[in-house]
């Protein structure tokens, strides 16, 4: 029997997103292609005695190690799924990925969770159930699962895979502040808009030009908020929009509901532009599709 999973759980940056109006359960309906960067957390799951309580340890912090984690809400989605007490398990989590920065970090550490504890109980969950598990914990848990290129719509959880985009360097700058993704929210309003789906031959460039990231980069409806209600990251993007970059760079745009920045491209500037703005700069690169996780 294996005892101990360890994967990577990656980043997410939003090549574009769309905003519509909120559905009758209080989400918003979203139309988005979210694409998974080099930029990863590190998880090691382990069974342990079989009564021992869930244990979750964050060596460096970053994170809360306590029930507020989506480690923690996964592993007990997990074990209510397939009927059995949550226990037994130990999680240690290192954390990279900046908390709140519209990245995805706790979306994806949750979805490594399922993986992990998937292998671990020899894989009792099918692959729909696994997703609607993932959709319970959170809308881009589900995206997690994957990763790779992905055009999302519904409140996040509903998944149509791209075919990878060829290996691109991608900057992310994310500043120390981290931003609510509910108050964020809570200042979006479209006159007129819709709960459908809409808006795929914005965000999808024409099938020739796939392969190129810096073709999917087409905005982002939340970034004018986030920016009107941090004034740091306002000046952020008016410093990097300001840098002197190669001609095949572009961006940078707004990931998510976060403060985080990102453009894809080789920024030789990067570093001057954030100067004095209190950001972490991450040098990274796109990701396929997730393989499968370590085992031992």
């Amino acid at each position: 029997m294996r005892t101990q999973v360890s994967l990577e759980c990656p980043a997410k940056v939003n090549l574009s997103l769309r905003v519509h109006r909120r559905r009758p359960d209080g989400y918003h309906a979203i139309s988005t292609v979210l694409q998974t960067i080099a930029l990863c957390d590190r998880l090691t799951v382990s069974r342990t005695e079989p009564e021992a309580p869930l244990r979750l340890d964050v060596p460096g912090g970053g994170a809360p190690a306590d029930d507020s984690n989506l480690v923690m809400a996964a592993a007990r989605t997990f074990f209510g799924a397939i009927g059995e007490p949550a226990r037994g398990v130990r999680f240690e989590l290192r954390k990279r990925i900046p908390a709140a920065s519209g990245l995805g970090g706790g979306s994806s550490d949750a979805a490594g969770t399922l993986l992990a504890l998937q292998e671990l109980w020899g894989e009792p969950l099918s692959t729909d159930r696994l997703h609607t598990a993932a959709a319970a914990v959170g809308s881009d848990v589900p995206f997690f699962l994957v990763g790779g290129t992905v055009l999302a719509t519904g409140r996040g959880e509903r998944l149509r895979l791209m075919d990878d985009v060829a290996p691109t360097p991608v900057i992310v700058a994310a500043p120390a502040m981290e931003v609510s993704t509910t108050a964020v929210y809570s200042h979006w309003s479209r006159p007129g808009g819709s709960d459908a789906e809409f808006g795929e031959e914005e965000l999808l460039p024409p099938p020739s030009m796939r392969r190129e990231t810096a073709q999917w980069l087409r905005g982002n409806d939340l970034e004018p908020i986030v920016r009107r209600l941090h004034p740091e990251v306002d000046r952020l993007l008016v410093g990097l929009r300001a840098a002197t970059l190669d001609g095949s760079d572009r961006g940078p745009q707004l990931s998510g509901a976060g403060g985080a920045a990102f453009g894809v491209g080789n920024w030789k500037d990067a570093e001057r532009a954030v100067a004095g703005h209190n950001v972490r700069l991450f040098r990274t690169s796109t990701l396929p599709g997730r393989s499968r996780p370590e085992r031992s």
